[in-house]
């Protein structure tokens, strides 16, 4: 038998308001991307790299991004330099990410499309922020997000080979680059 309390708890749930982003019921990570984009929004306000990247590193794969940024130069990295680099880069993806700031700050964010892995939100400004993700663990990770039309992990990667092309692939001149 449910106790009283269970039951409460219940009807207290169905009388609620809830927030009025809303995620499509065929939509499986919907849910997730809209707690990801109020954290965002959250992290928008405060306006700093750290806001955003205590952000990501809840919800995003950031390593998987930061390795994959590397490129074909991937295999370079030795176990010594990880660290540091995986350190690197993640701020660079909370400083990209509190430079679109702006794009983050929005509200009443719903579900406009899932397809598959790709779920786009729009703001009810009309801004949009699509989310790629993947399943693991039990729940869902950000695996890359666009912002005013710019793709987190493609300009990361553009950057980063970019510099190590220019260096001969040396990933101390990445880690340079990025120490900034």
């Amino acid at each position: 038998m449910k106790s009283a309390k269970t039951i409460f708890y219940g009807m207290l749930l169905l009388v609620m308001p809830s927030f009025e982003a809303i995620a499509e019921p065929s939509c499986a990570a919907g849910g997730f991307v809209l707690n990801v984009g109020q954290a965002f929004a959250s992290a928008s306000n405060k306006g700093s790299a750290a806001a955003f990247m205590g952000a990501a590193s809840r919800y995003a794969d950031t390593r998987g991004i930061a390795m994959s940024a590397l490129g074909q130069h991937r295999k370079k990295l030795t176990r010594a330099q990880e660290g540091e680099y995986l350190q690197l880069a993640q701020a660079f993806m909370g400083r990209f990410m509190a430079k679109y700031a702006g794009s983050f700050n929005v509200t009443g964010l719903k579900v406009s499309t899932c397809n598959g892995n790709i779920i786009s939100t729009t703001a009810s400004s009309g801004k949009k922020i699509i989310f790629r993700v993947a399943k693991g663990g039990g729940g869902y990770r950000v695996q890359d997000v666009n912002v005013s039309s710019v793709w987190l992990a493609s300009q990361m990667r553009t950057t980063f080979v970019g510099v190590l092309n220019r260096n001969n692939g040396d990933i101390r001149a990445l880690m340079k680059f990025l120490k900034g």
